[in-house]
């Protein structure tokens, strides 16, 4: 049995073992370029997020089921929808709502359009 032939398993598992081995050894602690890169992917999500919002009310602003939407905010375009029994997207008021300050959230898309 001396010259048995290696299995190839057998000499996969044994490397797969050290390699384990010396990736348990490195250091846990962050470095300073894995912290900006957590932070640039944080600001990056936090950005992704923003511009899927913004595009949520602007497709609020383009269906015209809900009529009109030049010269009034998008709440009162909203408002105006739910009462003549539209029924307008609930996620575009809780965004208005949510963002209330930021004109970008509460002005249509035509806002900065003179009529």
């Amino acid at each position: 049995m001396a010259g048995r032939q290696r299995l190839i398993t057998e000499v996969f598992a044994q490397h797969k073992k050290e390699a384990s081995r010396a990736g348990k050894a490195k250091s846990t602690a962050p470095t300073a370029d894995e912290n900006e890169r957590e932070v640039s992917d944080h600001e990056t999500a936090q950005q992704v997020l923003i511009d899927k919002e913004i595009d949520v009310l602007k497709q609020f602003d383009l269906c015209w089921e809900y009529g009109p939407c030049t010269g009034i905010s998008r709440l009162e375009r909203w408002e105006r929808a739910e009462k003549h029994g539209m029924n307008p997207p609930e996620e575009v008021k809780k965004l208005i709502l949510k963002h209330d300050e930021d004109e970008t959230y509460t002005q249509s898309l035509w806002h900065d359009y003179p009529l």
